[in-house]
């Protein structure tokens, strides 16, 4: 199997598939945090709506997800694949901690930017993981992300 092999091509293109790719998420997230996520959850704090209520469709978030309990969220950004000409002169995965103002006070946020493949969705997972059990923060974000885009 190809773990290069670009997800959901065409999901700025299609809503339907955009909404398979939103599902594709959720799902993924739920597995890996043994989470319910729901977004008629009124904990849910973050939408993936504009303030009209009607969704997003240009990947940025192509998932966006608030952990009460712990007060940490995750954005996951999803780039088009069509931007790109060869997958090997970029980097298919990076990560940053950025900081999102939220019922009046400021949570900290897990920013993921990437191209969809199984390799990309793996390595996020990873980064997801480990920002909840609080292993990564500011001070080596961005020596876990190198090390993954060189793995």
């Amino acid at each position: 199997m190809d773990t290069n092999k670009i997800l959901y091509r065409n999901f700025l293109d299609n809503k339907h598939v955009y909404n398979l790719n939103v599902g594709y998420w959720r799902k993924k997230l739920e597995r890996e945090l043994n989470e319910e996520i729901s977004f008629k959850n009124k904990n849910q704090l973050i939408s993936n709506r504009d303030k009209n209520g009607r969704n997003f469709y240009d990947g940025n978030p192509i998932f966006s997800y608030y952990n009460c309990r712990q007060k940490k969220a995750i954005r996951i950004i999803q780039e088009n694949p069509d931007d790109i000409n060869n997958y090997h002169d970029i980097k298919l995965i990076e990560a940053w901690i950025d900081k999102l103002p939220l019922c009046n006070q400021e949570i900290l946020e897990l920013v993921v930017s990437l191209y969809l493949t199984q390799e990309t969705s793996e390595k996020c997972m990873d980064v997801v993981k480990k920002w909840m059990m609080g292993e990564l923060n500011n001070d080596n974000i961005d020596e876990y992300i190198q090390s993954l885009v060189l793995a």
